[in-house]
């Protein structure tokens, strides 16, 4: 039986740590390797960031996407924030057929984003559309979406409260917003992780719920923060309705 539970221990103690080695590497690709921009972080090469959350984080986005289908009407206009070079956004159109919209800070990602979508045996295979833009400023209209997703991307944000506010006023009344990141208190990888649930205090989203999300493998390093957008008519005396956009994302007259 010692033998046995000592096995288990050191079972454990692997899985565990390869797991934070996982998630901090994802950490740390965009804090060591990238440098601040307005808005946030931009790495340093896309490309190989590009590889990098192809091999390692493709169940993460399995999971999410699987998730995000069911939580999503097949008439849904989804908004993901953070989206990288593309990978759960594409994978949301292809595989579940959905109506997404990806937007990125860097416009490396995008770049990357494109070309990766572009990249299919299916001539008619259905591809979301890309842009360059920040959360604390995204270049839509008001209610131009029924659900926002964002993943692993919050901690990077230059001002949370002012991404979520934007968040709030391009979802639809009644729509949603998925957030995973990590969980608040993983001190490895961040001293001062913003929590979605505690940045929704001072908007008018409403936390949904909030509960830890197995990643990787079966350690809950992350969480998953459902908001909601009161069903109710918009506050904004300044309505974007109506402005044209340039293939950017960025709002113009």
């Amino acid at each position: 039986m010692g033998h046995t539970f000592m096995s288990r221990m050191r079972a454990g103690l692997i899985l565990l740590g390869a797991s934070v080695a996982v998630a901090a590497a994802r950490h740390g690709f965009r804090s060591a390797g990238g440098h601040s921009a307005p808005g946030g972080i931009l790495v340093k090469d896309a490309g190989a960031y590009d590889a990098f959350s192809r091999r390692l984080l493709g169940s993460f986005y399995e999971q999410i996407a699987d998730d995000v289908a069911r939580a999503a009407s097949a008439e849904a206009r989804i908004l993901e924030v953070g989206c990288g070079p593309g990978h759960l956004s594409i994978r949301l159109a292809r595989r579940h057929g959905l109506d997404v919209t990806g937007v990125d800070l860097d416009p490396a990602m995008i770049d990357r984003a494109r070309a990766n979508a572009a990249h299919s045996d299916v001539i008619d295979d259905p591809r979301p559309v890309f842009v360059v833009g920040d959360v604390a400023h995204l270049g839509f209209s008001d209610e131009s979406f029924d659900l926002v997703i964002s993943t692993l991307s919050m901690h990077h944000w230059a001002d949370p409260d002012s991404g979520l506010s934007e968040i709030e006023r391009v979802l639809t009344p009644g729509g949603r917003a998925l957030i995973w990141d990590f969980r608040p208190g993983i001190w490895v990888f961040h001293r001062h992780i913003p929590d979605p649930v505690e940045h929704a205090q001072g908007s008018r989203l409403q936390v949904v719920g909030a509960t830890p999300w197995r990643w990787p493998w079966k350690v809950s390093l992350t969480q998953r923060v459902e908001l909601g957008r009161p069903d109710e008519p918009p506050r904004h005396p300044e309505s974007r309705t109506g402005e044209a956009h340039d293939d950017g994302g960025n709002a113009h007259g």
